[in-house]
Formats: C-alpha cells, structure tokens, sequence
C-alpha cells in the first residue's frame, strides 16, 4: 500500500465529514500536524490497516508532498501516537500501527488534566458504560453466567461486554475500567445478586437502579494525580517513555503555567534522550496544548487542549478490536442517547447551559450541520469522556464508504431537535430521554436500512 491522497471532491467531503466529527481546527500553518490528520483520515478511509507497508519513507515524502523536515516531523508524532512503526534497515520501512488502551486512556487522562476537568466525569462516564452494557444484554435476551473469563478482571461488566459480543462494547468497558483504575476507585465487582436478577428478568428500570446503587462517588481523585500513575507505567525508553515525558510535563505546567522550556532544557534536566523529548513535545502539540512559535524555544504553551487528537486515537483502536460499524454504530447510540438527559439534568441543577445550540443550525438538514447539532448536544452533557467517545465511534461509523442518514430521515431528526432542545432548556430529564431514545431508533433503523439495501 502506498500513500495517494486524491484531490477529488468525494475525498475532500470526506475530508470535512472527518474534520467536523473531530473538530480539528482548519489549516494551521505547521504542514506537519496537517499531515499527521491527512495520514490518520487516509487510513481510517482504508479501516486501518494494522500491519500494511505505506513505503519507505522518500515514497512516504512524495504522497504527502512535503519537505523532508516536516515529512520526518510528522512521523514522528504518528510514531509517537502509536499509529506507525518504523523499521530501519533492509525490507524497513513504514508500517501501520493501532494505538492500545493504554494510549487511549493515558490521552484522555492527558486531556482532562490539560483541561482541568473534574474527576467526576470518569465515574459518571464508567456508570453510562455499565448501562449501555446492561442494555444491549437485555435487547439479546442473555442470561448472566458466572465463573472466571478473561475478562474477569474488568468486573461483571467486561464479562456481560463479552456476552454480548459487541467488540465496541468491550472496548468501551475496558477503557472505562482502566480510567477507574488510575484514578484509584475500587474494582467493579466481579458478580451482583440484585443486577444479575434484574438482567434475567430483562427489568432495564431495576438494572439502571441497581447500577446507580453500585457506582462509586468520587470527589477527591483527579485526572491530574493519574498522570504520576501513568508516569510510572510508561516508564522505560522509545515512545512509551516519550508519553511518560509528556504525563511529566504536563503535571508542571500547572505549577508552572508560564515556562516552557526548549528542547534540549528538558533534556538536560530530566535526562531523557533528545528523540524521546521532541516527541513528547510533538504529542503535546498534536493535543494543541503547545503552539509553535518561531524563536529559540519554538513552542509555547497554549489554552486548553482539543479532543480532536483523542478522537482521532480512539477510533483506530475500534477497528484494531474488530469493531464493525453496525457495532460502533450500536454504542455511539446508546452513549449519545444520554446526552441530552444529563443535559437537562445540569440545567435543571445549576441553570442554563452555555453550550446550547443557537441560530438557524437546528433547521438545517445538511449532513455536517447534523452532526454538529450532535456534537452541541455531546458537549451540552457536561461530560468529555462520553463526548469524545460517541465521536470516535461515529467517525469509525460514519468513514465506512457508503454511510448516510436518509433525506426523510433528515427531517424527522431535525423535528426531534427542536422538541430536544426545548425539554434540555427546560431542565426536563425525563422527556428529553425520551425523545432521544426515539431519535436513536430513527438512526438505527436507517443504518439497518441501509445494511440490507
């Protein structure tokens, strides 16, 4: 396989279908990070190829059209990120990667921590992953076994995940579960009487009661004490030392929010090789967490991070796992479904929210305003995490050539969003889940629809 980025006009709506899922910003001037998105789009176009050869990298230089500097600069950060593996020496070369979990939660750590968002939102978004397991055991009609798996140490979740055998779902748990897990909250419990009785009986009001019973209040624990975690878990050399740095950097910054030092600074002081710091510098530029500046630094640190590179990281690992997208498609239902409930929800608790969606974007029935009003109604939620993963697994969905949302289909969501933005505003939880449900049902019907056209 061989990198040739067309110019037609099917590969640039693609293009924006991709950025608009994400949020990547437009073009901003470093040809490399731009370079690392038309990489990462290219092989999601291809459903990421884990172990494919894009060439050496001359071949590599010439597909991307770049300079030789920004070419290496740019795989270094998809080498940093997981997403190549380069092999020098005979028969070398570039070579598809997948990120692993541990990428994926350390990302997500790094951006909560960046952002200085609340703990809160692990176990809230742990909760919503335990429903939507228990959800799609019910819809399968599945009884609850017991006995020891190899997902045993993810609790009754990963092995109901298994049950159920949605290789997103899964992904989902294990994520969810290694987020807790860093953050220091207790295991989840490898069986429940009460749930397991509710599971049987298809009983999804119980079940959801149980759960929310079995969830873990956290008020302490912050994404930023998980970083020192992650610091010692990727300890060691090559990339993984490079996000070991990173997690580092990033835990200074809040004490010294003003000081970026260059290159060879971190170097000296801290005693890492100069590649491992310049990736972990890339890494933190592909967060947008630290701008490039011209000067002897060559780089700043910057507002808040964007979840565009957590998105982009995420949805390899779905293809990697095996995930389909009528499996990616399943789960980003559910997660999105409950959305707009825990939109209302802060409403009805601290007020209007800042998020809401405003102008004539509600009445469009434009594709990529659609789900733009989607992703106004993730970030409405108060919640990254779910966020961030409901756009992954719609962009793992959705970058499936041929996926669409029917024209009348169109026009009956964009109904259900005008009544969905009127019950958030009004802090009404339990009309907002409702309709959302019933919008989930329009969409997955139509991606069945489509599945046996």
């Amino acid at each position: 396989m061989s990198l040739d980025f067309s110019t037609v006009q099917a590969a640039a709506d693609a293009q924006r279908l991709t950025s608009c899922i994400t949020g990547d910003a437009g073009p901003t001037g470093n040809r490399a990070h731009e370079a690392v998105s038309r990489v990462e789009h290219y092989l999601l176009q291809k459903g990421w190829p884990v172990g494919e050869a894009l060439g050496a990298l001359p071949e590599v230089q010439k597909g991307l059209g770049l300079g030789r500097p920004a070419c290496r600069e740019a795989i270094v950060i998809l080498e940093a990120r997981g997403s190549l593996n380069v092999q020098r020496g005979p028969g070398g070369g570039l070579f598809v990667a997948a990120p692993t979990v541990d990428d994926v939660v350390w990302s997500m750590l790094m951006y909560l921590a960046i952002n200085r968002v609340s703990g809160n939102c692990i176990q809230e978004f742990r909760l919503l992953v335990w429903r939507m397991v228990a959800e799609a055991a019910i819809a399968r009609g599945i009884r609850v076994l017991r006995g020891a798996t190899a997902a045993e140490e993810l609790g009754f979740a990963g092995e109901l995940a298994r049950l159920v055998g949605n290789p997103a779902i899964s992904l989902a748990v294990s994520i969810a579960e290694q987020l807790a897990h860093a953050c220091k909250l207790s295991p989840a419990p490898k069986e429940d009487v009460v749930f397991e009785r509710a599971i049987r009986a298809g009983n999804r009001g119980k079940a959801f009661a149980r759960l929310d019973d079995l969830a873990q209040p956290m008020e302490s624990v912050t994404p930023l004490l998980a970083l020192e975690a992650i610091e010692h878990a990727f300890g060691g050399s090559g990339r993984k030392a490079a996000m070991a740095l990173a997690a580092r950097m990033v835990r200074e910054r809040i004490y010294r929010p003003e000081k970026l030092e260059a290159e060879w600074e971190t170097s000296e002081r801290l005693g890492f090789s100069n590649v491992v710091v310049r990736q972990a510098r890339r890494i933190l530029q592909d967060f947008g967490a630290v701008r490039c500046q011209r000067g002897r630094k060559g780089a700043v640190w910057a507002g808040a991070a964007s979840p565009a590179g957590v998105i982009r990281l995420l949805a390899p690992c779905l293809f990697a796992c095996g995930a389909g997208p009528q499996d990616n498609g399943e789960a980003a239902n559910f997660l999105a479904c409950n959305a707009p409930r825990l939109a209302a929800a802060r409403v009805a608790s601290s007020g209007p929210s800042q998020a809401s969606v405003v102008g004539t974007l509600v009445d469009s029935r434009e594709l990529l305003d659609l789900l733009e009003i989607e992703n106004l109604l993730l970030a409405a939620s108060g919640n990254p995490l779910l966020s961030i993963t409901t756009r992954a697994l719609g962009l793992a969905t959705l970058t499936v050539p041929g996926a669409s949302i029917g024209l009348q289909r169109r026009q009956e969501i964009v109904d259900i969003n005008h009544r969905l933005l009127e019950a958030i505003e009004a802090g009404d939880t339990a009309t907002a889940d409702s309709l959302a449900r019933a919008k989930g049902e329009l969409q997955q019907s139509e991606s069945t629809h489509r599945k046996l056209a």
